[in-house]
């Protein structure tokens, strides 16, 4: 199937996604780690919907990329003292 139809919806949401990603990532660095769980839920979540858009696309080194850093926030998530 040529996806190329759906680059320009991708590279939208991929931005909205990554700038989503960017203001969490500065909300985290002023919470305390008591207060981070919400931002982690969403870090996860993002990457978890970039990791979906890229398979989705063919584009198999950002999927895997997003994988990996999906599974980091969510190993942070479940015991951030350990992390």
């Amino acid at each position: 199937m040529d996806m190329s139809k759906y680059l320009d919806l991708f590279l939208s949401e991929a931005r909205e996604h990554l700038q989503g990603v960017e203001q969490e990532l500065t909300r985290l660095g002023g919470l305390p780690p008591e207060g981070a769980a919400e931002s982690l839920n969403n870090l996860f979540r993002h990457f978890h919907s970039l990791k979906g858009m890229s398979a989705s696309m063919g584009f198999a080194g950002i999927a895997t990329l997003s994988h990996a850093v999906e599974d980091l926030f969510d190993t942070v998530r479940r015991a951030p003292a350990e992390a």
